[in-house]
């Protein structure tokens, strides 16, 4: 939480020295006594016992120092719907997304997934395709159009190595072409599936560097168990280690999908996260309406316990 008028908490101290004020003023009060001794007027007035007696000037300090904070205008962090951004999908289409440990099999999963993103995300959010195998390429570019993008995404085949470097410097490409020739960090994230290790173009560290220099995240998603085999029975388990090295490294989230429920889950999820940004936004209102509580609690509690002469 952080304070946009500071200056306004000055009255605290204020509102203490009142308070000490006060208690002094009563205990003088106190110690000089009683000018006459009429036992009638001490029933009347006896007070109640000494945590009631303070529990109406307690709130009222409470009250004050509400107040003082709505005062300085206090702000907290909210996340907020996100008005626009550009989002790269990079799926991999190497031969090993044939493997069926993860039904009907990795590819079909992986396209029902991001088929689920495209639903997740605003209207408003430019959203584009590269797949890539041996090599990575743009098949959509950033746009708005749903239905071009399920065409692309739906038009991937399987074949060739992986190539996870050039994946992320062509999608960073993707979205710098899409803003103008600079990337916007807060607005262009790359979210990279794959199930394999790095096999061959750009190294890895290389488009971590990239994206680390742009500023942009790259959330990574790893798809398949590490049972999975071809149909020659060549073993083809995700490189989960590699994965989540570049979400960390470049600030983004990392996660596992061994199934295709899950897979779909994640892309929903990672839908509503890019779909939101985290700002501040001024939360007056709660102080203010706290500090009235208050006062209306510590009227409450004067009315019942407070000393009253009849």
């Amino acid at each position: 939480m952080s304070l946009s008028q500071p200056v306004a908490l000055l009255v605290v101290p204020l509102v203490a020295a009142l308070a000490a004020a006060l208690v002094l003023l009563r205990r003088r009060r106190g110690a000089a006594g009683l000018p006459f001794p009429d036992i009638g007027v001490l029933d009347r007035a006896a007070v109640p016992p000494r945590a009631r007696r303070r529990l109406p000037a307690v709130l009222a300090a409470a009250a004050l120092l509400a107040l003082a904070l709505g005062l300085a205008r206090p702000e907290a962090p909210r996340d907020v719907p996100r008005e626009t951004a550009t989002v790269m999908l990079a799926i991999d289409v190497s031969g090993s997304m044939s493997a069926e440990d993860v039904r009907p099999y990795r590819m079909r999963a992986a396209q029902d997934a991001a088929l689920a993103f495209t639903e997740s995300v605003p209207r408003t959010y430019q959203v584009g395709l590269v797949a890539f195998s041996g090599s990575a390429s743009v098949i959509v570019p950033p746009t708005t159009d749903r239905e071009q993008l399920r065409r692309g995404i739906e038009s991937l085949l399987v074949g060739g190595a992986t190539a996870i470097g050039d994946a992320m410097i062509v999608s960073l490409g993707a979205i710098r072409d899409a803003q103008g020739g600079t990337a916007r960090p807060e607005a262009g994230r790359i979210l990279l599936l794959s199930d394999g290790a790095n096999t061959q173009g750009a190294p890895v560290g290389e488009g971590i560097a990239r994206a680390r220099e742009a500023g942009v995240q790259v959330h990574t998603v790893a798809l398949g168990t590490q049972e999975g085999r071809m149909a020659d029975g060549r073993p083809v388990p995700p490189d989960t280690e590699a994965l989540a090295g570049i979400a960390e490294d470049t600030g983004g989230r990392y996660y596992e999908s061994r199934d295709a429920a899950s897979a779909t889950e994640v892309y929903a999820e990672l839908g509503s996260f890019i779909g939101t940004e985290r700002r501040m936004q001024e939360v007056t209102h709660w102080a203010v309406g706290a500090g009235l509580l208050l006062l209306a609690a510590a009227g409450a509690a004067w009315w019942r316990w407070g000393v009253r002469l009849q």
